[in-house]
């Protein structure tokens, strides 16, 4: 299930290799994705497993990262994603539209 977007914080424990980035030297990272905040403890991603943080279908929606004013960065599903401290992301929507 998705998180309501709010203000609501999330903090997800998680490590592609399983150990802490705490453990590396590296404090966790915290980013907004559709305007939730999340915690992580692994900066580096892929696209697909942060768009399931927010309960997303990887093979329905990409990912974008904000850069700047009218700037994005889009990754696909298996595309690694460097999480940025204070990074805001969004969801885009590739699914197919149904027609009425």
């Amino acid at each position: 299930m998705a998180p309501s977007i709010g203000g609501e914080k999330e903090t997800i424990e998680m490590s592609a290799d399983n150990t802490s980035t705490e453990a590396k030297g590296q404090p966790p990272v915290t980013f907004t994705l559709d305007g939730v905040e999340y915690t992580v403890t692994d900066r580096r991603q892929l696209a697909a497993d942060v768009l399931r943080l927010a309960g997303l279908d990887p093979a329905d929606y990409d990912l974008l990262r904000i850069v700047g004013k009218d700037k994005e960065q889009r990754f696909e599903d298996k595309e690694e994603v460097q999480l940025v401290p204070g990074g805001r992301y969004l969801s885009l929507f590739t699914g197919p539209t149904p027609v009425v």
